[in-house]
């Protein structure tokens, strides 16, 4: 195009555009464009003001529209011979009405009203920037592309031209080619920030339509923040054609407009460094419209913190500081940020000036507020502060009243600084002390720290010539020797200066001293810190030299104090810190380690505790009775029995607490013999707990504690084991006794003595627990071994304990011995788990049948995970122990009571092949068993292995063709029944609530190709027991139950639909589930949505009764009625839609109640009126109006009007017309929506007639009587209604009539009257 044709067109009217001189085909939202030119201006005009109504509706301020863009004068304004002020005049009202529909503009109502400003106004010609801003928030929406496909934006040179390659494809405009353009183009970032302030400003009139912004608003936020960072570089004119918007974002007061400020400016400055007085600005405005919308306060604070991180803060003055202090609950705001992000730029701004203020000021409101924030100060305002009280001091220190003052005002300040955080305040009065030399500031100095609690510990030492703080760290040990003296002097004294946490610091610190002598001072000044010592002191005492007599002492300090028999918690933990101390580790009376454990056996500590009840009798008889050679074997013994003895016999309710206490010190990592040792005498004790028979409470809890341990512990062991064997003397197997050999444990303790490694030994007493524990578990009363099945879903909780338990120790023991240098004792161990919980061979495949299917569980009631591995290795080891079965045996195992079975069967489901094989392996070891009802199944899956190896889904397959020669193969009679029964034995285990619910919904997974009556006959009680569940306790129903009730529901198909017609009990429970509308579980579907899937066509035909069917239809059309659920509603049209259906069922669901019969007389309708008053409540039972719903009559229309499979559909005339006459009736002119009924009934009419003649010829007689069109009806509906729509499907339909019936004389003498010609506008 050459470059004056350009102009030519760039100065072309809209007016003069070509299109609207074509009427061939016009432009349109709604319609294709040639339907388009067909239809007329009353009707485009109808569908604009029924778009407006219903929006009228939703919002009212749509109503200030009707009398201008929707008024009876606007069908005939044509713009292009209006004047300019009228044009103008109607620019801004379209204008208007745009920003006021963009909100709306996915809904029909809005689309109907810019059908009409398009067809009338043109304004996609004339209004493309308003109209472009209507629709652009949703531009990756279908409809936005359709909106841009009427716009002629082919030029090159025109503003839009960008969005031209998305006109042909159809396709929605990508969000990244929107904001690529955003940042490209600023024209049209400026046109979308134009856009939001003017809809802002718009709204703003009507604080209530606030939310409308919500859409437009995200789309601003996302597409300018998105912009900014995409692009490579924010230059100058970016940022100076933002911030007007960013002025105006931050004084409005809605909301969302203000969010998406601070975003903006956010994102702004990461990307670039701007002037600092723009920041100022930036901060002002911020700070000043903060309170404005108090929900965004949080939000503006945050706004400001990262304006302060990106951005140089130097000089920015105190105005915002001034406004950010009349924020109401800042200092609340600032520690809840503080609490997810670093705040610290928004403080390093904001302190300075709270310190300055408050030392400066005379007035004490601030100071409130620096009391609060102090909690978030660090060092370096602390070091302000002092740094301010020196400066200011050294203004006044002349006068002594203004230095009195200062004082006054600032010791609480102090006194709250230094009690919140003495450790900070310390360190920077200890810098400023070295760097302190000018006499006048050190006078200031020392004024500051008398203000404070604690100025005694930067007083001077005589002795030493330091404080007393550097003296209590001083290098050399009688310096501080001599500080703790001058501090027990303070003590003694109640010295003021000196707070208790200092002295309690001092001592604590002191107390961990490698020297002895300053230990013991500590100790004797340890009336104040005597709480410490239990608690955190007593275990380093180990590092100081002289460590017996130090302890001893401690001791004392604490019994004579009368602490521990205060605090109970006190005692329990300094009992767990010292019971190490305890453990007899040498027989030599010499060392130390037998004097501290003497010393604590004989102290009061052992009559305090109930643990330690009788322990100084029990080493005192120990030591008289026994060699010095076999002390330490003998003595630790008498330790565990004393110490299991005193848990087991003491308060029940302590017993958890003591046993997790136990714990805890036996994990503790440490290389010392004294730890090692502590480890096996705790597990030894724990062990023997479980194996006493008197405990009764709490006994399941302990014991899985107690393996918890355990298992850790052997895991461990396992990481860092040796090829070292374990000498045959102490194998598992050949030692009887019930603790672990005292013989084993002074060995051990021997050797680590001596430094060598005790690997074998540390093993090997570890085995000898576990042995115990096997030995000591034992079964809750409540456990019945005899139950066909364990099932975890209704055991107790002992039940489920003890379950947990053997999962877990046969997990353990499996994997043990598998590999490793103990690998035969692992082997002995699992032996004897199996002789003492899982004797009998029926027993044990029960527990092998847990571990085969539990992985499936979704529940996990028992707390154990079965990894495919464990899961793998129980299936081998349940091959090898069939395989050692006698066939009598075998027969039992694959009786119907059996879980054996149906537990290998779930197995060739499973997703890991290596679990198929397992279990294809224990089915061909049961092959052999003829008699056994599954013998058809076990051949017929052994001809499948590979297949069934290699594929998990094709076990479905084979149960599929298994099951279908029952009807389709000529087979023996007793074969067919054999298969007949071994299916309905697989189906009684979905039904029997025995059964755990994972295991049907599994079974249900490999019998989902297997459909039919007799499947879905045996289903019911499963069904209706779970359908009880759902409707009585949902909150009680488990996932698998969930899941296997929508599995169940899938089984109403086509080939079971006969039994809806011959079981009442299966209709029942169909409509029953029809109506299970709860979400039980977020990402599961509705119930009701499952059900309403299966009533396909095919199922909908192969019911074969028509009341049935008719019954089906009913409640499809009430749920319809009641749903509030958009997903229910779409899901009931297209199963209407797709189901075949006879116009004489919807006939009777279209039925309406008998009209009352016209009275002849006047005595007669007298008569009545007097009945009426005597009793008016029977008025309000009338048929009419409590047993017809307009509203549902509406719905079933509505499904009509795009209903393909009707059979018969002349049989719904006469009802359509009778619910036409009754529309007609004064009565029901009362009704809302009657217009759009009578439109739903004419459509459905000219629909029949479009079915019965598709080409307009005429129809027979015998397929539809022509006296049935009551045209006179029709004509009545154009003379009453005043709608254009109305007037459109009954002219409609009227010429439809005419083509079918050419010589009615009804017809002729109704198109030959003038009776309703005045009223067609």
């Amino acid at each position: 195009m050459t470059s004056l044709a350009e102009q030519l067109k760039r100065l072309a009217l809209p007016q003069n555009d070509p299109s609207l001189l074509d009427r061939s085909e016009v432009a349109s939202l709604l319609f294709n464009c040639k339907e388009a030119a067909t239809i007329d201006r009353d009707t485009f005009f109808a569908i604009g003001c029924t778009g407006l109504e219903e929006l009228m509706g939703i919002d009212p301020s749509f109503e200030e529209f009707q009398s201008s863009l929707f008024s009876s004068t606007s069908k005939g304004l044509e713009r292009s011979v209006q004047t300019k002020a009228v044009n103008q005049q109607l620019n801004k009202n379209i204008s208007l009405f745009l920003i006021h529909l963009s909100p709306y503009f996915m809904l029909k109502p809005a689309q109907k009203c810019l059908e009409w400003l398009i067809h009338r106004f043109h304004i996609h010609l004339y209004n493309q920037d308003s109209l472009i801003g209507c629709v652009l928030p949703y531009h990756e929406t279908n409809l936005f592309v359709r909106v841009i496909q009427l716009l002629d934006i082919k030029s090159p040179t025109h503003k839009w031209h960008w969005m031209d390659p998305i006109r042909k494809p159809g396709v929605p405009l990508a969000r990244g080619t929107v904001i690529t353009h955003c940042y490209k183009d600023l024209d049209f970032m400026d046109f979308i920030c134009r856009l939001v302030a003017k809809s802002v400003k718009v709204f703003s009139e009507c604080p209530s339509n606030s939310a409308q912004l919500r859409v437009l608003l995200v789309f601003y936020a996302s597409t300018i923040v998105s912009a900014l960072g995409a692009a490579e570089k924010i230059t100058d004119t970016m940022v100076s054609l933002l911030l007007p918007y960013i002025q105006k974002g931050l004084k409005s007061s809605v909301q969302d407009y203000r969010a998406a400020t601070y975003m903006i400016i956010c994102q702004m400055t990461v990307k670039v460094t701007v002037e600092t007085s723009l920041v100022h600005s930036l901060m002002v405005q911020i700070s000043k419209t903060l309170f404005k919308v108090p929900s965004l306060i949080r939000d503006g604070l945050a706004c400001l913190n990262l304006l302060l991180q990106t951005q140089k803060g130097d000089k920015l003055g105190k105005k915002p500081f001034n406004y950010l202090c009349k924020t109401p609950e800042l200092v609340t705001l600032l520690q809840g940020l503080s609490a997810g992000y670093d705040v610290s730029p928004l403080l390093r701004y904001l302190l300075p000036h709270l310190v300055h203020t408050i030392v400066k000021s005379d007035t004490g409101k601030l100071t409130q507020v620096l009391f609060k924030t102090w909690a978030s100060l660090k060092d370096r305002y602390l070091c302000k502060f002092l740094e301010e009280f020196i400066s200011h001091g050294t203004e006044i220190e002349s006068n002594p009243t203004k230095m009195a003052a200062l004082n006054q005002k600032i010791l609480p300040l102090i006194r709250l600084l230094e009690r919140k955080y003495p450790k900070a305040l310390d360190s920077v009065l200890e810098k400023h002390l070295e760097d302190c030399t000018d006499e006048a500031d050190q006078n200031l100095f020392h004024q500051f720290i008398s203000l404070s609690l604690s100025c005694g510990k930067y007083e001077f030492l005589e002795d030493s010539d330091t404080s007393l703080l550097l003296s209590l760290n001083h290098p050399q040990p009688a310096v501080r020797v001599l500080a703790l003296q001058h501090l027990k002097d303070v003590i003694e004294t109640s010295k003021e200066g000196f707070d208790q946490a200092f002295i309690e610091e001092a001592i604590f610190g002191r107390l961990k001293d490698d020297n002895r002598d300053v230990v013991m001072s500590a100790l004797s000044s340890l009336e104040v810190g005597v709480c410490l010592l239990a608690c955190e002191i007593l275990p380093g005492l180990e590092c100081v030299t002289g460590m017996y007599k130090v302890l001893e002492q401690a001791v004392k300090i604490l019994v004579k104090e009368e602490i521990l028999k205060e605090k109970k918690e006190l005692l329990d933990e300094a009992v767990m810190q010292l019971l190490p101390f305890m453990i007899i580790t040498n027989a030599n009376s010499k060392s130390s380690d037998w004097k501290m454990a003497v010393c604590l056996s004989e102290s009061d500590l052992c009559s305090l505790h109930p643990l330690l009840k009788g322990w100084p009798e029990a080493l005192e008889e120990a030591v008289k009775s026994t060699k010095s050679a076999e002390l330490v074997g003998v003595a630790n013994e008498k330790m565990i029995l004393l110490l299991s003895g005193n848990l087991t016999s003491g308060d029940p309710s302590l017993l958890l607490q003591m046993v997790d206490d136990l714990i805890l010190v036996a994990e503790t990592e440490s290389d010392s013999v004294r730890q090692k040792v502590t480890t096996h005498i705790i597990g030894s004790v724990l062990v023997q707990c479980c194996c006493n028979t008197q405990m009764k409470e709490n006994y399941f809890p302990v014991a899985i504690r107690v393996f918890r341990f355990l298992d850790k512990k052997i895991k461990n062991l396992r990481t860092c084991e040796s090829a070292e064997e374990t000498p045959l003397n102490w194998s598992v197997e050949t030692v009887e006794e019930t603790l672990v050999p005292k013989d084993l444990l002074s060995a051990y303790i021997e050797k680590l003595n001596s430094d060598e490694t005790a690997q074998a030994e540390e093993s090997a007493m570890v085995l000898f627990l576990l042995k115990d524990f096997i030995n000591g578990l034992k079964p809750p009363l409540s456990f019945s071994k005899e139950e066909s099945w364990w099932n975890p879903e209704s055991l107790n909780q002992d039940s489920q304990d003890y379950l947990h338990l053997l999962l877990g120790l046969f997990d353990l023991l499996v994997s043990g011995a598998s590999e490793g240098s103990n690998a035969l004792q692992y082997r002995a161990l699992m032996n004897l788990l199996f002789k003492v919980h899982l004797k009998d061979s029926e027993v044990l495949f029960k527990f092998l049948s847990i571990l085969w299917t539990y992985g499936y569980n979704l529940s996990n009631h028992l707390n154990y995970e079965v990894s495919a591995m464990l899961q793998t290795q129980a299936l081998y080891i349940g091959y090898a122990l069939l395989e050692s079965q006698t066939n009598q045996k075998k027969k039992q195992l694959l009786s119907p009571s059996s879980p054996v079975m149906v537990s290998l069967l779930i197995n060739l489901g499973s997703p890991v092949s290596e679990v198929r094989r397992a279990a294809l392996n224990c089915l061909h070891s049961l092959r052999g068993i003829k008699e056994s009802l599954f013998h058809p199944v076990l051949q017929h899956l052994e001809q499948k292995t590979e297949e069934i190896i290699s594929d998990p889904t094709y076990v479905a397959q084979i149960m599929e063709t298994l099951f279908e020669e029952l009807e389709t193969q000529p087979k023996q009679k007793s074969q067919k029944k054999k298969l007949l029964e071994a299916l309905e034995n697989i189906l009684d285990c979905v039904q029997n609530p025995v059964f755990p619910s994972y295991i049907a919904r599994n079974l249900m997974k490999i019998l989902h190709e297997i459909h039919g009556e007799m499947v879905l006959s045996h289903l019911l009680p499963a069904l209706d027991r779970l359908l009880e569940k759902v409707f009585n306790k949902p909150e009680a129903m488990l996932k698998d139950e969930v899941i296997l009730l929508h599995l169940i529901l899938g089984k109403f198909n086509e080939y079971s639909a006969t039994l809806l017609c011959k079981n009442q009990q299966s209709l029942d429970l169909f409509i029953k589930s029809l109506h299970a509308a709860k979400k039980i579980y977020e990402e599961i579907p509705p119930f009701q949505i499952t059900a309403l899937g299966q009533i396909t066509k095919p199922f909908f035909a192969a019911v074969s009764d028509g009341m049935v069917q008719q019954k089906l239809l009913n409640v499809l059309f009430d749920l319809l009625l009641d749903c509030k659920n958009p997903l229910c509603a779409q899901t009931i049209s297209s199963v209407f839609k797709g189901v075949s259906v006879c116009a004489e069922q919807i006939v009777r669901e279209l039925e309406l109640p008998e009209k009352t019969k016209s009275l002849a007389t006047v005595q007669q309708t007298r008569r009545q009126k007097m009945q009426q008053q005597r009793k008016p409540q029977d008025a309000e039972l009338a048929p009419e109006t409590s047993h017809f719903s307009w509203q549902r009559v509406m719905l079933i229309l509505e499904l009509l009007q795009h209903k393909k499979k009707l059979r018969r559909p002349q049989a719904l005339v006469p009802a359509l017309f009778n619910l036409l006459s009754r529309c007609l009736e004064p009565m029901a002119s009362e009704e809302e929506n009657m217009e759009y009924t009578k439109q739903l009934i004419l459509s459905c009419l000219l629909n029949i007639c479009q079915k019965l003649s598709s080409d307009g010829s005429k129809v027979p007689a015998d397929i539809l009587d022509k006296e049935k069109f009551n045209v006179e009806l029709i004509v009545q509906c154009i003379r009453i209604s005043k709608m254009p729509q109305t007037h459109h499907h009954a002219l409609l339909l009227l010429g439809a009539v005419a083509g079918m019936f050419p010589v009615s004389n009804t017809w002729n003498l109704c198109f030959g009257s003038s009776l309703w010609f005045p009223n067609i506008g």
